[in-house]
């Protein structure tokens, strides 16, 4: 090969180098870019998990995820106060009903629920009543629950709520000024029941625990999901839900699986979903 020659294949592969980096350079930006922070919407810290994991390692394994709040909820109370105390900067407490036996399957029909729930809202500024279940429309309607609903609107705070659509309605119907944190999205509910909820009740959020494989199913974001976030990008938020122990040792895994299909989101909405609507929604003064 000639010098000429020689000098124009170098030419040519420095060229094609150039613009190979011009291509490449977006994808290496894109994943230098640093984790996007979490306010983490759904989480527990109860009596099950305390002596396994004691509360100064449970907010170090929060920190290092890289969530910046909680909105932290327990079985019983003293849970979310062992945060609280040690770590007032991260914990936005919520107040769930469950305690001394009165649990999921009976709390609607506890009817000392309410007076618990009042003596405890005088203590302290908590943002919210729950995360609690509902199974029925039935229970739905039930004194203590109305109760809980009442105290819910006198106190300006939110209603965290474990129930699928028809129980969300009945709720509404208690009383239209509720503002509802709907758990998981319904767990199991279709996006487009979750529309017709989120276009029927302006005061409906949704935090999107469990949901990451149904939002990200084979790698790719679903269009429907995809969708529902566009037309409601300021009413979803990221949630854990470590309402087991075994949830703490993989919950950094947890947190990446939300910001996995928050990266295939335009930077914006992917912010707003991942902390910004928390801390609107939670963050007040």
């Amino acid at each position: 090969m000639g010098p000429n020659r020689f000098r124009y294949l170098r030419r040519g592969l420095a060229g094609f180098l150039s613009i190979l980096c011009l291509f490449l350079l977006p994808l290496a930006s894109a994943d230098s870019e640093p984790p996007l922070p979490i306010f983490d919407c759904h989480l527990h810290y109860s009596e099950d998990a305390w002596s396994s994991f004691p509360p100064n390692e449970v907010i170090s394994t929060i920190r290092a995820a890289g969530v910046i709040g909680i909105l932290a909820s327990s079985s019983p109370d003293d849970g979310t106060v062992k945060l609280l105390e040690r770590a007032p900067d991260l914990v936005v407490p919520e107040l769930r009903p469950y305690r001394n036996g009165v649990s999921s399957a009976t709390w609607h029909a506890d009817a000392d629920t309410p007076a618990y729930l009042r003596e405890r809202l005088a203590q302290r500024r908590y943002i919210g009543i729950g995360e609690f279940h509902l199974h029925t429309v039935e229970d739905a309607r039930s004194a203590t629950v109305r109760d809980a609903v009442a105290l819910a609107v006198e106190h300006d705070i939110h209603l965290h709520v474990h129930a699928d659509a028809p129980v969300i309605r009945a709720l509404l119907q208690i009383n239209p000024d509720s503002r509802i944190l709907w758990a998981h999205a319904g767990m199991v509910t279709p996006p487009d029941q979750i529309r017709a909820v989120m276009q029927s009740y302006p005061n409906v959020s949704a935090e999107l625990s469990y949901r990451e494989d149904q939002i990200l199913g084979d790698g790719t974001l679903d269009p429907h999901w995809k969708s529902l976030f566009l037309d409601f990008p300021d009413r979803f938020v990221v949630g854990s839900d470590t309402w087991a122990p075994g949830r703490w040792p993989i919950y950094d895994a947890i947190i990446d699986d939300h910001r996995a299909y928050l990266k295939l989101l335009p930077r914006g909405l992917a912010e707003k979903i991942a902390f910004r609507n928390a801390e609107r929604m939670f963050r007040r003064k």
